[in-house]
């Protein structure tokens, strides 16, 4: 008698179930996200991360066109007045993300740029990432452009050096410049200084005048 043969099934790990196809958008296989890779969730319900829909709609936009096709069914999905980053976010994908992804943050979209601004935090000063999502843009590829929202000491330092320069540059334009050009025009030389008049001897006369 052959023995027995028990099969026991195995939850799968998390890490192994967090980075499941489903968790990865169709378009760009990257995986969800909180901000650019925010899960979308059109009226179709087919999800896609916020950046491809964005640069979706912009390619594919006609004149006066309010509505996305999506890339599977083909099914239009009319984009709010805030443009896709008011689309419907999907709470079923973002609640499967790690705890630190599962609140949304804020994006707006800036012509062709979404953007999001990073909460300030100790030691860091608040700023800005955009990621362009134009033609000239690389698909897939998020550029993050930081934008200060004051300038460090070291800019500081290098804004002092800038105005002692120009402020040299601009006493050297004078000296070398200006100063002989008015010279010419006031003197006919270039010679600032009038010349010393010849000194000349006054011979006095005196007479005598007999009584």
């Amino acid at each position: 008698m052959d023995p027995a043969v028990w099969h026991t099934q195995v939850a799968p790990a998390e890490a192994d179930v967090e980075r499941g196809p489903e968790l990865q958008c169709s378009i760009c296989f990257t995986t969800y996200d909180n901000v650019f890779k925010t899960p979308k969730q059109l009226d179709c319900t087919h999800t896609f991360c916020l950046e491809c829909l964005s640069r979706l709609l912009l390619i594919s936009m006609e004149p006066q066109e309010t509505k996305i096709s999506c890339p599977f069914c083909r099914r239009l999905t009319p984009v709010p007045k805030n443009g896709p980053p008011a689309l419907t976010t999907s709470q079923e994908v973002l609640c499967r993300l790690p705890s630190h992804l599962r609140r949304e943050e804020a994006v707006w979209l800036e012509g062709e740029k979404l953007c999001y601004k990073r909460p300030l935090e100790t030691g860091t000063p608040a700023f800005c990432i955009c990621v362009d999502i134009g033609a000239s843009g690389q698909a897939g590829a998020a550029v993050p452009v930081q934008t200060r929202t004051r300038p460090g000491l070291l800019e500081r330092l290098t804004d002092w050096k800038k105005l002692v320069l120009f402020v040299v540059v601009m006493v050297l334009l004078v000296v070398i410049v200006l100063w002989p050009l008015q010279c010419i025009v006031t003197t006919g030389s270039m010679r600032c200084m009038p010349r010393p008049r010849p000194a000349t001897s006054t011979v006095a006369t005196f007479t005598l005048m007999q009584p």
